[in-house]
């Protein structure tokens, strides 16, 4: 047995603990090391193209991060200029305004206010 003195949240506790020899165990065996291992480097273009968010095409965005919408700025029927907010989607806290991607007209907004989206969810169609 032996003895060891603990201390949990400022308090200190002594506690004994006995030691268990067991026989006949499987000695643990180290596993060797790999030396010349080299991952393959992938470019950040190719990471893009792989992914598997759907891109914004002209007339329709998506979200490019999942969050919550805090605010919708244009309603249906508006007539937006390209660069022009249309919501605000709070990620990680921070709020990042999604912009209208062409000069048009709100044709549908697929999402409201409070509502949670992933990434790739459609959010507005212009036309």
């Amino acid at each position: 047995m032996r003895k060891f003195k603990v201390k949990i949240n400022s308090q200190e506790f002594v506690v004994e603990v006995e030691e268990i020899r067991v026989e006949n165990a499987t000695p643990v065996v180290p596993r060797p090391k790999i030396s010349h291992f080299e991952p393959k480097q992938e470019r950040y273009e190719d990471k893009v193209k792989q992914s598997s968010v759907p891109s914004s095409d002209k007339n329709s965005v998506v979200a490019q991060l999942p969050g919550t919408i805090v605010r919708l700025l244009k309603s249906e029927g508006d007539v937006v200029d390209a660069s022009e907010p249309v919501l605000i989607l709070e990620a990680m806290k921070m709020e990042n305004e999604i912009t209208a991607p062409v000069n048009g007209k709100i044709k549908k907004i697929h999402v409201k206010e409070g509502q949670k989206v992933a990434k790739g969810d459609l959010l507005f169609e212009i036309e």
